[in-house]
């Protein structure tokens, strides 16, 4: 297989996420048809660390499991039903890259590779095949990845946001999505991501930078998905850590001021909820994204809601089953906005 290629800018082809980001997705008006449902699911449904098993005695709270590991620092689940949102969203992530890996311009034959937040692995076992000439280094909370892996990958239980123990200039590649509301100082992190990379090495970050919905008709005022959205965003500001970026150009200003180059337009892609756009690959997207819902939602919503601002674990569960029907029903035409940074440390860069 040959190495991805570098993008020189994002396309703006009809159809292509890039060009949807310009505006919302255009509302497929042609009758609900049981296709679009296919996917669904019921809705019922400070130093590295090696994992020992303290790391394994994990804590369980309104029905789901979460990392004992620095515990509470990730408010997300990491069982069976998040695991598996997790390597859906691997296939979301592949489809608004055109089915690539990443878009970092690095070198051919890249040496040493590092996943920050790896969850379930996936992505690193993906490089991993990619480029089985390089060492990978997958890092997460939760000791959740697959125990057989090929040689030249490596899972470690560590916390990113502590000081890494890796020698300084010696990745070609660190990558890192669906972070934003996990990372509490972001300039110490990105601070990190520059020391360890070579001179010439890239910091890839998939994210979606603010945790709100978008909609251009109307449908989303006063809906259950709104609700859902606003108070979720209000206990994450609560619990001082915000799902939400400042700004929308947060995340560059910061890259920036790191002294890394924005190699390229930040590509903007819009991810519907629901098959509600008449688009075949926004459609195709927001299937799926339906699909991670029927779990997603509890995962972002039951620990914050009931934690923060004391919602009682019955009126979430309410509320979450309003939003999986608005999705189902395609009654409510909202998306969000995810974004893919890629960033380079100069060649000539000093530490």
């Amino acid at each position: 297989m040959s190495s991805p290629k570098p993008v020189a800018s994002p396309s703006t082809a009809p159809g292509s996420p890039a060009a949807a980001a310009a505006h919302g997705p255009v509302v497929d008006t042609s009758p609900h048809t049981s296709e679009d449902d296919s996917q669904y699911g019921s809705g019922n449904e400070s130093s590295t660390t090696s994992v020992t098993s303290s790391i394994f005695n994990y804590e369980y709270e309104n029905g789901r499991r979460y990392h004992a590991f620095r515990a509470g620092t990730y408010a997300l689940p990491n069982d069976e039903k998040e695991q598996d949102r997790l390597d859906l969203m691997h296939h979301i992530y592949l489809l608004m890259l055109g089915g690539k890996l990443f878009e970092s311009p690095i070198c051919e034959a890249p040496s040493r590779i590092l996943d920050l937040g790896t969850g379930t692995g996936i992505w690193a076992l993906d490089i991993a095949d990619l480029y089985p000439s390089a060492q990978v280094i997958g890092t997460d909370l939760s000791p959740i990845q697959p125990r057989w892996v090929p040689p030249n990958l490596q899972f470690l239980v560590d916390d990113l946001e502590e000081t890494w123990m890796f020698d300084s200039g010696v990745f070609d590649l660190i990558h890192i999505r669906g972070l934003v509301g996990h990372v509490k100082d972001w300039n110490k992190l990105l601070k990190q991501c520059w020391t360890h990379l070579k001179p010439g090495g890239c910091v890839e970050l998939f994210e979606m930078p603010r945790f709100e919905m978008f909609c251009d008709d109307g449908t989303y005022e006063g809906s259950a998905l709104q609700k859902y959205y606003s108070s979720v965003e209000k206990a994450s500001m609560k619990a001082g850590s915000s799902l939400s970026l400042e700004k929308d150009d947060t995340m560059e200003t910061m890259l920036e001021a790191q002294g890394f180059h924005v190699t390229r337009p930040v590509t903007r892609t819009t991810l519907p909820l629901g098959t509600w756009p008449k688009d075949k690959l926004q459609k195709e997207l927001g299937k799926w994204a339906a699909v991670t819902l029927e779990t997603g939602f509890e995962a972002y919503g039951m620990a914050l809601l009931t934690r923060v601002l004391g919602m009682k674990r019955d009126e979430v569960a309410q509320l979450i089953k309003e939003c999986q029907k608005e999705v189902r029903e395609r009654s409510v035409h909202c998306y969000c906005i995810m974004r893919n940074y890629v960033a380079q440390k100069p060649e000539d860069a000093e530490d």
